[in-house]
């Protein structure tokens, strides 16, 4: 794969001068120079399809069109009109006359001679009302995905056990027959791709090939069995869902109960969380450039002092066994953390300092069996105060403080306040919550907030609070955020401009035929066109 670089600087003669730049990841360069005349009929320059063919172009990322003649030339591009039908977009097949219904729209524009145009993607479609092609759902815009707690969806595919050989009649083959079908361009292979991982009861498969889908015999996909942690089983019953599950595919199937990232900070989906995918073929996939989540925050505890330093007396006794009574994230998980300070070091910081003994006992509760295994906390001074932060950014993320059951409480004694309600006791817990989508500005106008946010760039690249790829057309998505965070997400789907390129005679979203003519009778035009796939 190469890069392309794509640029237009603009001078104009009163000193102004406007600059463009583009950069593409492409893997083959395909120009054509064809001399067209003035025949009523254009001639066929370039086409788009989903197969190797002549003149077609199977995912252009670029196309330059130029008039190399003396004189005007007509181009004329070819693209799919769509309906919005109840917040799903299909194909429009209708007779605008004089000739039989179609789906197939034209639109002609010209050329002067030297004239080019520059296309950054074939992305084209057409509506007869005032439609938007890429905003079907959700039906209220922005609302977040709500993502099922089982952490799978059911696909709208069930197993259909007629067939013996099939996952329902033994542990070790490799087939799924599915149902319901009614033809290869609607059936239930078609909410699947090569890649995918399923989900039939507990068990975890991942698909290697989809059947043919002639006939019902051939709606069908091949897998291999039992992965992710799961059990290769055959309590599978006809009619069963076969699922799709989006738990963290970095780990087995069952590690966390909700979506989230690991320990490094990293998620992965195989889908897009069951969103985006039809098995008629129409509106297919995720809108590019759709997409936008945020992280929860994490639940922290204060002592509500004000002032602190590295420097300051923690006002403790030296050479002193304390325990502090923690729960972290909620629940019964709690823990009476024992620390001892320092024979001569009592101050908050410094490498000996209270603030290092508490971490350092968090930290081994970390690695240890029981109440706070693999659980985070982060203490620290931050703003002047003394701060106990859970570390994962999960909804149920939060730290309390207590008295510990037995030992010696530091509460109450030097700078550690006590525990309770009055005003000079240890804050009350703050618990997670998600960032605003929206703030205030310093002129007073609510904009969004756009810092909080990962979000895809319309290229496939996830950007902003979180970095990493998501595939349009299956849905698969993997970033890199804050470690073991929960995140809320959103994105376009059933739309005519989800998915990849499309060139399928139902689901078309791309130009599919760029032609020309000259516009004089006399004499012909040379077009050159050069693309990037």
């Amino acid at each position: 794969m190469a890069t392309l670089t794509e640029s237009l600087s603009i001078r104009t003669g009163k000193g102004e001068s406007y600059n463009y730049s583009l950069t593409e990841n492409y893997t083959e360069t395909f120009s054509v120079r064809q001399e067209v005349d003035n025949s009523d009929g254009f001639i066929k320059l370039l086409g788009s399809s989903t197969s190797i063919s002549a003149q077609n172009l199977q995912d252009v990322k670029s196309m330059v069109i130029k008039n190399n003649g003396l004189v005007g030339a007509e181009v004329q591009f070819k693209f799919t009109e769509y309906v919005d039908n109840s917040d799903v977009d299909n194909a429009n097949s209708i007779d605008l006359g004089p000739g039989s219904a179609t789906t197939t729209r034209q639109t002609s524009f010209l050329l002067g001679a030297g004239e080019y145009m520059f296309l950054p993607n074939v992305r084209w479609l057409a509506y007869a009302e005032s439609a938007s092609g890429a905003n079907a759902k959700p039906t209220t815009s922005g609302a977040y995905l709500s993502l099922d707690a089982n952490e799978y969806v059911d696909s709208g595919a069930n197993v259909d056990s007629a067939t013996a050989s099939g996952v329902v009649s033994s542990a070790s083959a490799t087939t799924v027959y599915l149902e319901p079908y009614t033809s290869a361009t609607n059936c239930t292979a078609n909410l699947f791709h090569v890649g995918d991982l399923i989900r039939i009861d507990d068990e975890i498969m991942e698909v290697t090939a989809i059947g043919d889908k002639s006939n019902l015999a051939n709606n069908t996909l091949t897998v291999i069995r039992g992965v992710h942690g799961s059990t290769a089983t055959t309590n599978s019953a006809d009619t069963d869902p076969v699922r799709l599950p989006f738990f963290n595919a970095y780990h087995d199937f069952d590690k966390f109960t909700i979506p989230q990232t690991n320990s490094s900070g990293k998620f992965k989906s195989h889908n897009f969380f069951g969103f985006g995918r039809v098995q008629d073929s129409t509106a297919n996939g995720i809108v590019p450039g759709s997409i936008a989540g945020k992280f929860y925050s994490r639940g922290y505890q204060t002592f509500g002092l004000s002032g602190i330093t590295p420097q300051s007396n923690s006002g403790l006794a030296a050479s002193t066994a304390y325990k502090i009574n923690i729960t972290v994230d909620g629940g019964s998980v709690f823990v009476d953390l024992g620390f001892t300070t320092d024979a001569s070091n009592l101050n908050f910081g410094g490498t000996n300092g209270v603030i290092k003994k508490i971490q350092d006992a968090l930290d081994t509760q970390y690695y240890t069996a029981g109440n706070l295994f693999e659980k985070k906390v982060h203490v620290g001074i931050v703003d002047g105060d003394i701060r106990f932060t859970s570390g994962q950014n999960l909804s149920t993320s939060a730290i309390l403080l207590a008295d510990p059951g037995s030992g010696t409480t530091p509460f109450s004694v030097g700078r550690f306040p006590d525990i309770g309600t009055d005003p000079e006791d240890v804050n009350a817990a703050v618990a997670a919550k998600l960032p605003e989508d929206t703030i205030i500005n310093s002129a007073g106008v609510s904009v969004p907030n756009v810092g909080v946010f990962f979000y895809d760039d319309g290229h496939g690249r996830i950007l902003g609070s979180a970095t990493g790829s998501i595939n349009y057309e299956t849905g698969k998505i993997d970033f890199t955020g804050p470690a073991n965070a929960e995140f809320v997400i959103t994105a376009n789907y059933d739309s005519a401009h989800g998915g990849g390129a499309n060139t399928t005679s139902t689901s078309e979203n791309v130009i599919t035929t760029v032609s020309a003519r000259s516009c004089n009778s006399k004499i012909n035009v040379p077009i050159e066109i050069v693309a990037f796939n």
